[in-house]
């Protein structure tokens, strides 16, 4: 076969690979008269094409029209040093930028990003090529410049674990799991994975946002109208009982107190909460300071147990995660610490890989870190030699575990918050109708 089918050749059918919006791989035919046709065919059903080629053929076609010469064309190799700039076939740069136009919030376009990269990287694409096509997308600039300084780490000979443990605005689990598909040569695997943790911590953060929608109009609503009562309202009031005299009641004179206190000096209450959180960061950037504020948090009252299934989650699950890549126990515990964000329960974990490192169990050196369930499942894990799928039960348990505090805490919120708003109100009322009640009086 030489060229490219025509439309005067008749109708031909093509079979395709392709990815769907959500990252997913999908193979088929379809029947189209030229290759552009085919294309636009499958975007339409909202596919991009990673490989085209006619049935029976040997070579996959491009829309440049070149000519099949017994070379396999994929979405990642091309024979013979083909152009790596992106064709109207669909190649995984249009892929790419079409995945990611779709999103708009900065996680949700690393989860996409990231799922991309997974899909390109099992497809053949290789890693400097698949970071070249993020880098590339049409999305946030903040991602084109962290995914294209990826890209030249990894150019220069850097791991790319190493390079993404400088970039900040990445999430704290994602150098470590890099790092562990390194050492287990399982790149592809691994990044898909990640995607589908940040596509699930993505679900969650929206579930929360739309359990706080409430709260927080409850809440805006709640403090301009207390501020509305002591700035506006009351001062007025004040005015009306200095001008009819008589005794007034003590709340009363608390109730003008704040008002005239709020009204004259509000500005320097707001400058004070600011230096106070200013001053606040700073002193934590002191590691030792840090730690202790990170111990102090973990006995806080549903905060603390957040953060420790929190941390239990990420942890079981980039130890399951390495563990299954065939990373040895003690780098896939390292690892793991990488992904926890308290410095008291990091530095605990570290004691742990040294009781291990001495041939302790680790259960036993996890006791006290994790929650006791996860304890328990890692210990039934270390004697039935399936330690990898308990920690992956383990982390699964302890995210679930998550999701529950965040909806007992979410419930809490709201009649909290209607009790403390319905008690300046009465406070308010209260302290208002006494002092009309003595003006009364005293006009007798």
């Amino acid at each position: 076969m030489t060229g490219r089918p025509t439309a005067s050749a008749g109708t031909t059918r093509w079979r395709y690979q392709a990815v769907d919006a959500q990252g997913a791989m999908t193979r088929g035919e379809v029947d189209a008269a030229t290759v552009e046709a085919a294309v636009d065919l499958l975007r339409r059903r909202a596919l991009w094409v990673i490989e085209l080629e006619p049935t029976g053929a040997t070579a996959a076609l491009t829309a440049t029209g070149a000519t099949a010469t017994g070379a396999t064309a994929t979405g990642a190799t091309a024979a013979g040093g083909a152009s790596s700039t992106a064709s109207a076939v669909g190649t995984p740069a249009s892929l790419l930028d079409r995945l990611v136009r779709r999103t708009t919030d900065g996680n949700e376009s690393l989860a996409m990003l990231t799922r991309s990269v997974a899909t390109l990287l099992e497809a053949g694409v290789p890693l400097e090529r698949a970071l070249a096509f993020a880098a590339s997308g049409e999305t946030d600039p903040r991602w084109q410049r962290i995914f294209g300084g990826l890209r030249e780490a990894v150019t220069r000979g850097e791991s790319l674990s190493e390079a993404a443990a400088r970039v900040e605005e990445l999430p704290r689990a994602y150098a470590p799991l890099l790092a562990a598909a390194e050492a287990s040569g399982s790149m592809a695997d691994t990044v898909a994975r990640l995607a589908d943790d940040l596509e699930q911590e993505g679900r969650l953060r929206s579930r929360v946002r739309a359990a706080l929608v409430y709260p927080t109009l409850l809440a805006i609503a709640s403090t301009v109208g207390t501020l509305v009562i002591l700035v506006v309202v009351v001062p007025r009031f004040a005015d009306l009982i200095a001008g009819a005299g008589g005794t007034v009641p003590a709340s009363t004179r608390m109730l003008i107190g704040l008002s005239a206190l709020l009204s004259r000096f509000g500005w320097l209450l707001v400058a004070a909460f600011v230096v106070a959180g200013t001053a606040g960061r700073q002193s934590l950037q002191d590691a030792a300071r840090r730690r202790r504020w990170h111990a102090a948090r973990l006995h806080w009252p549903l905060v603390g147990r957040f953060e420790r299934e929190h941390a239990a989650a990420n942890y079981l699950g980039t130890l399951a995660m390495a563990l299954e890549s065939g990373v040895p126990l003690l780098r896939a515990m390292s690892l793991a610490r990488g992904t926890v964000g308290n410095d008291d329960l990091a530095e605990r974990l570290s004691r742990a890989e040294v009781i291990v490192r001495d041939g302790g169990s680790v259960a036993q050196a996890l006791a006290g870190s994790l929650t006791p369930l996860a304890t328990r499942l890692l210990e039934a894990g270390e004697q039935g030699g399936a330690l990898a799928p308990l920690a992956r039960r383990a982390a699964t348990t302890a995210s679930d575990q998550v999701q529950r505090v965040i909806t007992s805490a979410v419930a809490l919120i709201e009649p909290v918050m209607i009790l403390g708003f319905g008690g300046v109100v009465g406070f308010v009322a209260l302290a208002l109708l006494q002092a009309i009640y003595g003006i009364n009086a005293s006009s007798f």
